[in-house]
């Protein structure tokens, strides 16, 4: 049996745990036109669903523009390339936007704002998402004070629907998708 993308996920993070930037993924949305959006996010961890799958954390600021494209649509791509064992995953699936108006995750979305250090929550508090704000800064605007997190934190929650796997030293590949009943299934890989 094959080994499952978490199983080998874990192994492929732990290898390069210590490589800066290893975190980073890049992420891909589509707009109201259809235009294609990608950037770069840090990934911040997983989290078990109610249903038993597991998703992919990350976060961003509520008044981004990726926000209004995920609301507009909500179906992405994720792209995870690993330098120190030239591994590459790219999972499809579906992002949630956990807002502090939210039902779901607070305790999660909580969690999350509190592993921040003080300058990632500082950008937060900034007057436009993306551009510093001197004045945050000068004030001096004790983010350690706030436990909880402002309205412009949103946890961004992936849930992947088909993962695909390629070992690039040896060509190998594999894909996994998830089907009701059966869970994670793998099939035959795609040309991607």
């Amino acid at each position: 049996m094959a080994t499952s993308w978490t199983e080998r996920i874990e192994k492929s993070i732990k290898k390069s745990r210590r490589i800066r930037g290893g975190n980073y993924v890049q992420l891909a949305t589509v707009d109201a036109e259809g235009r294609p959006h990608c950037r770069t996010v840090v990934f911040r961890g997983f989290v078990d669903l109610p249903s038993g799958r597991t998703a992919m954390k990350m976060i961003t600021d509520a008044r981004s523009d990726k926000v209004v494209q995920i609301q507009h649509n909500p179906l992405c791509e994720l792209v995870w390339w690993f330098s120190q064992s030239s591994e590459q995953y790219r999972f499809e699936g579906t992002l949630e936007l956990i807002t502090s108006e939210s039902p779901d995750f607070q305790d999660v979305r909580t969690h999350q704002w509190s592993a921040l250090s003080d300058p990632a929550r500082a950008q937060f508090f900034w007057s436009n998402a993306g551009l510093f704000d001197p004045q945050v800064d000068a004030e001096g605007v004790s983010t350690t004070e706030a436990s909880d997190p402002p309205n412009t934190f949103v946890l961004v929650v992936l849930t992947p629907s088909v993962v695909k796997y390629l070992r690039l030293h040896d060509n190998y590949a594999q894909e996994e998708a998830w089907t009701t009943p059966n869970g994670w299934i793998t099939v035959p890989p795609r040309a991607g």
